[in-house]
């Protein structure tokens, strides 16, 4: 896990550590090692230019400049700070480079393999405007890969807002934590792919700043998927839960296929889909592992609907359920009778909302809004919720007792204490369906030993990296949500092995 901060909370750790244990000369040391490490694997290092200025932000390129200069690679700095007022370490640097052979260029060409940006880090609180504001035009224009250093030029570290104009990233190399700014507003659209470098600068120190506590959101990484409990070779079926998924309506069969078939791909022992009667026969043939009860929708068994939600270990009800009356019945039901954790989900949500039902209070309740359902939810403006999804959510998974996972390109996941943001994923998601598949991986992580927290945080992860495998498999406009859902096995057994 890594934390999420802002700018003053970062000075803050990367000063303490400074003054308690590590000189900033090893820090800037590491960061430019890490930047250079991450264009090496992600870009043509063999001709780059590097556009620095003279904070410490561009000490950290010249550093990742002598290094590719070292290894034989043609490394053009542009350097767009003055000397006179350059930071004590950065001064260095720059005298360092100087002797080596690190090339210093007075304009910017068109004839690199890559572009590192090391203009301006996270202390940005002015518009970019003049002879800068001219280099990042003309980065932007060249349709050269650009690698950013902690933040892209221009963006506000606290907000993502730009600042008069921003660098295009395609890869952004943050350091020791993630910036607020890559993951809110305008700032998640220029930081590209973000790789968070460890350069031991220990940010536990953000949980309390200016001696006051704060909620310090996390993300969780892959290698944060070894909480997953492995399969043990003495098993059976029921030892990795039993899940109820209640969806449906005549017609309206591929939502509770895609939770059901998400289900059994993240490990779920038994799959139920309780389902109206129509569509019994699509099911069976699309997932003939799965039980399908079918019942009369519009005048529903609840003895029967009671009995399976009685056999389940955990339930998601939602998918494709539609907004009747007798939906509405059966949802109430559900919230009445339930001594299950729940998910709820897509339709279910927007009943919630419309009806102005209680989520059930005897059991762990995951809700999985859209920006849209969390708009009807809150009865916040759909621009009010874009704007700051997080504390929205934060705050609504607090009042009502919820774990609430606010799905955006960043998805939020909260139970009103913690905040965990999602990093991985694609705009392979953006697809029919996805929520649906996202459902079932969530419920699914409840029934293999996970608590619902963690089900909620670890699913939005497994989602995503299946996501990014549809994306390189099929591109990022092609994949299905049910492709979506046969990687997430791809996803596991990475992690298994």
């Amino acid at each position: 896990m890594k934390r999420i901060l802002c700018a003053k909370r970062m000075k803050a750790c990367d000063k303490l550590e400074i003054v308690s244990r590590t000189p900033s000369s090893v820090l800037m040391m590491r960061a430019g090692q890490a930047v250079y490490n991450v264009l090496k694997s992600e870009f043509d290092a063999s001709r780059v230019l590097f556009v620095c200025g003279g904070g410490n932000n561009g000490g950290d390129g010249l550093i990742a400049a002598m290094l590719s200069a070292a290894e034989g690679n043609i490394a053009h700095v542009l350097f767009v700070g003055s000397e006179k007022s350059c930071t004590d370490e950065t001064s260095k640097r720059l005298a360092e480079a100087k002797k080596t052979d690190v090339e210093f260029v007075g304009e910017m060409s068109d004839n690199y393999t890559a572009i590192v940006d090391a203009m301006f880090g996270i202390g940005l609180s002015r518009d970019i405007d003049g002879s800068n504001a001219d280099i990042i035009d003309r980065i932007n224009k060249s349709n050269i890969p650009v690698l950013s250093l902690d933040i892209p030029s221009g963006i506000c570290a606290d907000n993502g807002e730009v600042l008069g104009c921003a660098v295009y990233a395609d890869v952004t190399v943050t350091i020791a934590a993630y910036k607020r700014g890559l993951l809110l507003g305008e700032g998640a659209e220029y930081s590209g792919k973000i790789v968070c470098a460890d350069v031991g600068i220990p940010c536990d120190a953000a949980d309390r700043y200016d001696g006051v506590d704060w909620q310090v959101p996390y993300v969780y990484e892959k290698s944060d998927l070894s909480l997953l409990p492995k399969r043990p070779r003495l098993c059976n079926k029921g030892m990795f839960g039993r899940v109820v998924i209640i969806g449906g309506a005549p017609g309206m069969c591929g939502a509770v296929y895609l939770s059901a078939l998400a289900a059994y791909r993240c490990g779920a022992g038994i799959v139920e889909i309780v389902t109206a009667t129509e569509n019994r026969l699509p099911l069976q043939v699309l997932l003939p592992e799965a039980i399908v009860t079918a019942v009369d929708w519009n005048e529903p068994d609840y003895e029967e609907l009671g009995c399976a939600i009685g056999r389940a270990y955990n339930i998601c009800i939602g998918p494709g359920m539609g907004m009747s009356e007798s939906a509405l019945k059966m949802l109430e039901f559900v919230y009445r009778n339930t001594d299950r954790a729940i998910t709820v989900d897509a339709d279910a949500l927007n009943l919630t909302a419309k009806h102005h039902l209680e989520f059930p209070a005897q059991v762990s309740v995951t809700i999985t809004p859209h920006p849209m359902e969390l708009s009807r939810l809150t009865g916040l403006d759909i621009d009010e919720i874009k704007a700051d999804h997080w504390e929205i959510a934060s705050d609504y998974a607090n009042e009502h007792h919820v774990i609430c996972v606010a799905k955006d390109a960043f998805t939020a996941i909260t139970d009103g204490d913690e905040l965990f943001v999602n990093v991985s994923g694609s705009p392979a998601l953006a697809k029919g369906g996805s929520g649906d598949v996202l459902s079932g991986v969530i419920t699914a992580l409840r029934g293999v030993g996970l608590t619902a927290f963690q089900a909620a945080g670890l699913g939005v992860l497994v989602h995503g990296l299946a996501g990014e495998k549809a994306a390189v498999r099929y591109g990022e406009s092609a994949p299905l949500a049910r492709e979506t859902a046969d990687l997430v096995g791809e996803v596991l057994k990475e992690v298994y092995r």
